[in-house]
């Protein structure tokens, strides 16, 4: 295919126009205030947004040197998307008004490795002066005012920054399609997994068919418990404790069993079994995940440990297990805050390394549970217009509002930069 060609001041015309072009669009966008854009679509009904990478995804211009030009542009946006998480059109905003005055004396003869020296330069001066003004987001009233700035809806705001308080800035929040007209929200406190209690009668709760423990002791291992001496010992060390245990073991014989529940119905402390997580490799990981969550050590056949071998050194503890039929809830779990944040690190560079999505999927399920837990926030909305401009919104708060809890906030974005522009004083004066 023959290539088309233009040289110099046309060809930088030809770029300039078409960032100049992608950036109209997305500018009335911008701010608490800015409106929505709406675009049609070949299939479907039409998108209406005003988030900027949203919109600018969906535009192709029809001369082809000034879509090069806002291909450019819009890399500007995607990758400010993908670090921060909002700004989008700020940054296009800004990246524009830098192409224009940059090619404007790149036309009027100035060296261009000058105008990116310059440039460099200012964006250092005004990174420090915006950090220094900025005020640090601590309670929780800032954090919601945060949220409902971002998403331009006080409700929005509210429920992102209840999932936020609940999950740590670093924790899962994900955000899904509502099948109702209302925005919902689905909090899943601490760590959990998809095993449940091996026998009814280790219940304490019998409407709800829970057992509930209140501060317990946890065994976590892949041990198979196969005689009744193995599990009374174990129960042994829970009674000398005064406090009930979870028992998370590969397998308990059916007389060992027996041999429990016999004592817990005497009046011993509450023990409840459960089989390990997951299984393979993704088990190791989850139970060794349990065991920093709640300060124990990992007891494995691999290694050569047995029941006999337990110590109450060797086990965690938390404020609360709760057990259903399916799955196991751990609340408050005691293990050591710098041991958790290095598990987390290491989860977190694993899911960077990880290409194949169901292992990243399982890696982010990891993350939650050793971040406090996750939160689900549904969109609502009558027509899926109206649910995927609100997703937009949602997303838009939660990026906004954790960069603004590590950052902090200054007044608008805008108005900072002209409010900051004096910084810049003694740069021109030296440049000129």
């Amino acid at each position: 295919m023959p290539k088309l060609l233009l040289f110099e001041a046309d060809a930088r015309a030809a770029l300039g126009r078409g960032v100049e072009k992608l950036t109209n669009v997305i500018r009335g966008t911008l701010g608490p205030k800015g409106g929505n854009t709406i675009i049609d679509r070949p299939v479907g009904t039409p998108i209406i947004s005003r988030d900027g990478v949203s919109i600018i995804e969906e535009i192709e211009l029809e001369d082809l040197f000034e879509n090069m030009g806002a291909q450019v542009a819009r890399e500007v946006s995607m990758q400010t998307n993908e670090e921060v998480g909002d700004g989008t059109t700020t940054a296009l905003i800004l990246a524009n008004a830098i192409i224009q005055k940059g090619f404007a004396v790149i036309n009027d003869q100035v060296n261009p490795i000058e105008v990116v020296n310059g440039i460099n330069q200012a964006i250092e001066v005004m990174i420090t002066a915006l950090q220094n003004s900025a005020q640090p987001v601590e309670s929780d009233a800032i954090i919601e005012a945060v949220a409902s700035i971002a998403a331009t809806e006080p409700k929005i705001g509210r429920l992102v920054a209840q999932a936020i308080k609940t999950v740590g800035p670093e924790g899962i929040i994900k955000v899904e399609f509502g099948q109702l007209g209302d925005t919902t929200i689905e909090l899943d406190e601490g760590a959990s997994f998809d095993r449940g209690y091996l026998s009814h009668h280790m219940v304490t709760d019998v409407e709800r068919m829970e057992a509930v423990l209140e501060n317990p002791l946890i065994l976590i291992s892949d041990l198979r418990i196969n005689t009744p001496q193995q599990i009374l010992s174990l129960h042994a060390k829970a009674q000398d404790a005064g406090r009930p245990m979870l028992i998370i073991a590969e397998e308990i014989s059916g007389e060992a069993m027996t041999a429990l529940l016999s004592k817990t119905k005497a009046g011993g402390p509450a023990v409840v079994v459960v089989h390990p997580p997951e299984y393979g490799k993704w088990r190791k990981g989850l139970i060794e995940d349990i065991a920093i969550i709640t300060g124990g050590r990992v007891l494995t056949r691999e290694l050569g440990a047995t029941v006999d071998d337990v110590t109450v050194d060797d086990l965690g503890t938390a404020s609360q297990i709760r057990v259903t039929s399916d799955n196991t809830y751990v609340t408050g779990g005691a293990g050591d805050t710098a041991q958790i944040k290095g598990r987390r690190d290491h989860v977190r560079r694993q899911i960077d390394l990880t290409e194949v999505m169901v292992d990243r999927d399982k890696l982010e399920a990891r993350l939650a549970k050793l971040s406090g837990g996750i939160a689900i926030i549904r969109a609502g909305g009558i027509t899926p217009a109206e649910r995927i401009r609100r997703e937009q919104l949602i997303e838009d708060a939660i990026n906004a509002t954790r960069a603004a809890m590590e950052d902090g906030v200054i007044p608008g974005g805008g108005a900072a930069l002209v409010q900051n522009a004096v910084a810049l004083d003694d740069l021109i004066e030296s440049l000129s």
